[in-house]
């Protein structure tokens, strides 16, 4: 098996890589091509891959380049992960967000719309390089907006694309939380999901044979019940607490919660009361984020510095034995939806994951070509979506407004459309068509101005 790495120097790759090698007869006789622009980055990657236990005995050639084309030939998976804008222009984007009444994140919001383009440019080019080098891959995902991107690939390539999120894992640890007031993980939940990414309705699942939901009644109605301590994550514990309190309270109203506790899917669940949280902060000046933003260069060169040393050290089996908290760059990491679409795609198991991709028929009610989050069973001979899947009635609107928003931004990107990209705006289900949505359109294009292809500034003329 070929697989290709583009964003190879991120430091999810080693966890990714090494958990995957467990699978010995996967990479035998194939290889791992890592692609950075940082290729230094990418190098180091690759040595630390070729020096970890999993590596030894394997038939497997890793190699790194800074030239996606010189990587895809041959590719069976191509892997993409990015981070999407400057630190400047998503800080900005986010606080207009604030300013005008909504909020900002990389996913399922105003401001994850317009970063949208920005990546989205990127994304359709390496798709259509595939097509050229290597057309029955698999393009995976990893890039915020997932399901954006995901639309923008299966709909306008033909290429077949999953997006993925590292949410896949939180329900793992929520449910812990929240059924056994445990902070710990646990792969035993077998659970299904349909929606849309970040906010995707668990519809029904088990542990160890006994229904998730029978359980959840028993703890959270307790009398006094409150969320657990958080000690895996502890700068995280008042953030995990409230999200656990917000799922209960889901749980409580609705009768069912959330897939993967993140704040933005959250957000359009709970929105003013979330919104409270996010105070409107002072406007940053130039030199204050010029300041931040060198700051965080110099605290990356750091961790790269840090990260490098690596390469010159014995590395013992108590190193490479500690677990993804106490190493989080370096520690196998089997929990990551890569991982398990490795093995899928790659024929060594059949397995039970959440991705974004067009509906086709895969949840009730939605088009076909509208690009939904939902639970399937992976192999090599591809998706297997759960049968039966359907949102609940009161959150289907809701779901179906933001994957058909999701999907005219994918549509936008594809032909550089400045009209399709308004109508995606306007069928944000926040505001829709208001005063202050256009006026927050208009900020964001401003701020978004020097990133963005300049074609979709002319998105301004039908607001």
């Amino acid at each position: 098996m070929k697989v290709v790495f583009i964003g190879g120097g991120s430091f999810r790759t080693l966890p990714v890589v090494r958990a995957a090698m467990k699978e010995k007869k996967l990479f035998a006789g194939g290889s791992i091509c890592l692609v950075d622009f940082n290729l230094e980055r990418a190098e180091t990657v690759g040595r630390l891959i070729m020096k970890t236990p999993e590596y030894k005995g394997v038939d497997c050639e890793v190699t790194w380049t800074s030239n996606i084309e010189e990587a895809l030939p041959g590719a069976d998976l191509v892997s993409v992960s990015f981070p999407v804008g400057s630190m400047q222009t998503c800080r900005l984007s986010d606080e207009a967000c604030l300013k005008h009444g909504f909020f900002g994140s990389d996913q399922i919001s105003a401001s994850g719309a317009f970063r949208s383009v920005t990546g989205g440019v990127i994304l359709h080019g390496i798709a259509r390089k595939m097509e050229q080098h290597c057309p029955r891959a698999w393009l995976v995902d990893f890039a915020n907006p997932v399901a954006v991107y995901s639309g923008l690939v299966n709909n306008h390539t033909s290429i077949r694309a999953l997006g993925i999120c590292a949410g896949f894992a939180n329900h793992r640890w929520d449910l812990m939380r929240l059924l056994f007031d445990k902070d710990e993980c646990s792969d035993e939940f077998k659970v299904a999901s349909a929606g849309v990414n970040h906010c995707a309705i668990l519809l029904r699942g088990t542990y160890r044979g006994e229904d998730v939901y029978k359980l959840m009644d028993k703890s959270i109605n307790r009398k006094g019940w409150k969320p657990c301590r958080i000690t895996s994550y502890p700068k995280a514990e008042k953030q995990i607490r409230y999200g656990l309190g917000q799922l209960a309270e889901m749980r409580r109203r609705f009768g069912k919660i959330i897939f993967s506790n993140e704040g933005d899917g959250m957000m359009h669940i709970f929105f003013e009361e979330m919104l409270k949280r996010f105070p409107k902060r002072e406007k940053e000046g130039a030199k204050q984020l010029a300041k931040d933003a060198k700051k965080a260069a110099a605290d990356r060169q750091r961790i790269d510095k840090e990260f490098r040393a690596h390469l010159d050290r014995e590395l013992g089996s108590a190193f490479w034995a500690q677990g993804i908290l106490e190493n989080p760059h370096f520690a196998a990491n089997p929990n990551d939806v890569t991982v398990s679409i490795i093995k899928a795609l790659g024929g060594a198991s059949r397995e039970w994951i959440a991705a974004s991709l067009p509906n086709r028929g895969a949840i009730k009610g939605f088009k076909d070509r509208t690009v939904v989050e939902y639970s399937m069973h992976l192999d090599r001979d591809g998706v297997h979506p759960d049968p039966d899947l359907e949102v609940p009635d009161c959150f289907h609107g809701l779901m179906s407004s933001l994957a058909t928003h999701q999907t005219l931004l994918g549509d936008a990107i594809a032909a550089r459309d400045p009209r399709i990209f308004a109508n995606a705006l306007y069928s944000y289900p926040l505001f829709q068509n208001t005063k202050a949505a256009k006026l927050l359109w208009k900020d964001l294009l401003r701020i978004h101005e020097k990133e963005m292809p300049k074609e979709f500034q002319h998105a301004r003329d039908y607001f």
